[in-house]
């Protein structure tokens, strides 16, 4: 009776994995690995969960691209990781580099008032030393040309 109870949850357990049973070579003691298992009330095992143990099928095809496939998601998730970090750290670069240019930009147009500024004054300067250069010079004409009448 226990004998024929291990070989139903062999085969239960082998058509749950999507294993074939008439294919698979492995003896039901060697080979297996116990996940989990069920007790009823009297703590007897009522179910066992078992699945072939990892290195018996790591020259399966499968295996292998699940394990390839698992690696190539696992550079993925590091580039992803490494791309983050880049792009975090370029955006604070930018946003100092925001901060910088408004600075720029005050000064700049600072810079731009005063020189409006200077110019203003340079020109009444000069346009007040035009005007008393005038003035001057017809007193200056008006004197000789009195002197001279």
């Amino acid at each position: 009776m226990q004998a024929t109870s291990n070989l139903l949850n062999l085969l239960l357990l082998s058509l749950l994995a999507g294993l074939d049973p008439s294919k698979t070579q492995i003896s039901p003691k060697e080979g297996w690995q116990v996940y989990s298992s069920a007790q009823d009330p009297d703590g007897r095992c009522i179910c066992t969960v078992v699945a072939p143990e990892q290195n018996l099928c790591s020259r399966d095809a499968k295996s292998r691209q699940l394990r390839q496939l698992l690696e190539k998601v696992q550079n993925m998730s590091q580039s992803i990781e490494v791309l983050n970090l880049r792009t975090q750290r370029d955006f604070q670069y930018v946003l100092k580099m925001e901060t910088q240019m408004k600075g720029l930009k005050a000064k700049f147009r600072q810079i731009e008032d005063d020189r409006k500024t200077l110019m203003t004054k340079h020109f009444q300067v000069g346009l007040t030393s035009a005007i008393f250069s005038i003035h001057t010079r017809r007193g200056a004409c008006r004197a000789a040309s009195t002197a001279l009448s």
